[in-house]
């Protein structure tokens, strides 16, 4: 009968272990020689299956105290991200940071500018204002099932200007949707790798087009063109009619106007206005000018 005890001498040590230590010394055998030799010098069967068992509960004890470990840094559990959908939906881009924390919780990422939460297949963006007002509220739906995009309740961009004025309903100045103003194809090859278009159209005041590998989980980006919502779309993102004099941006000559702020990239053309989500992609400011190059012809 093997000793069900012969592990606990090795509790007090488990613990700083590190895996990355313990992987050294796995492939490394002059640092397990120590080991090698008591392999050797064990008699019966009953002492290997003992060292056998104290060697093999260590290596799963420090496996999961890595993994409890990992879990911990995000300190978000499944029950209170699937909450989030719901939550940010009920947010609005004119309220202030303190608003949406006491609505969300608190953010798993932050700066002055921007507050972030992201835990398994969601990630919702939050754009503040010097004075801490939301300005615009994003959602990345790459990492989303279908039937989890259609139960959003709210548009996937939102912006301070255009939830404080009447809405108007914008006629589509084109019937072509977003994957076909930038066909997969096209976008294959901008990016110079094959990539599959999904379109997400939702609602006659937008048509959007998620593109992402075809092999790979990046790069990614998402298409989104809104009928009418050009100039409240840069005033949400802060900017006047007209760049202050010597600021220049990547993003300049795209459209009438263009501003970026983390990964999101809004441009205006006449008065519609074009929303890029940039995930895994290198050089955007290329790719951006080539995606509207390609789309505006057919606008």
């Amino acid at each position: 009968m093997i000793d069900q005890l012969a592990w606990r001498p090795f509790l007090p040590e488990f613990k700083s272990i590190s895996m990355s230590r313990l992987a050294m010394w796995i492939s490394v055998p002059s640092l397990f020689d120590p080991c090698w030799d008591e392999i050797c010098s064990l008699k019966t069967h009953s002492q290997f299956m003992r060292f056998f068992v104290r060697s093999l509960t260590v290596i799963i004890l420090c496996i999961a105290f890595g993994s409890a470990h990992a879990a911990s840094e995000t300190n978000v559990s499944r029950a209170v991200a699937s909450k989030w959908p719901d939550q940010w939906c009920q947010a609005e881009p004119k309220m202030k940071r303190e608003q949406l924390i006491a609505i969300m919780g608190p953010p798993t990422d932050t700066s002055p500018t921007t507050m972030s939460w992201s835990a398994y297949q969601y990630r919702f963006y939050a754009f503040l204002a010097p004075d801490g007002t939301i300005k615009q509220l994003d959602i990345n739906t790459y990492s989303l099932s279908d039937a989890e995009k259609a139960a959003l309740k709210c548009k996937t961009a939102r912006t301070k200007p255009s939830t404080e004025i009447k809405q108007v309903a914008h006629t589509a100045h084109t019937t072509v949707p977003a994957c076909g103003l930038i066909t997969a194809e096209e976008m294959s090859g901008i990016l110079g790798k094959r990539m599959v278009a999904t379109p997400e159209d939702r609602s006659d005041q937008e048509t959007k087009c998620t593109y992402h590998a075809a092999t790979a989980m990046t790069p990614s980006i998402e298409f989104t063109v809104s009928w009418g919502d050009g100039r409240a779309g840069m005033r949400g993102m802060g900017m006047a009619e007209s760049h202050e004099p010597g600021l220049t941006t990547p993003y300049d000559g795209i459209g009438d106007q263009a501003a970026s702020a983390g990964p999101m990239l809004m441009i205006r053309t006449g008065e519609d206005l074009i929303t890029i989500v940039f995930t895994g992609v290198n050089d955007a400011p290329a790719v951006a000018k080539q995606m509207f190059t390609t789309a505006k012809a057919r606008l």
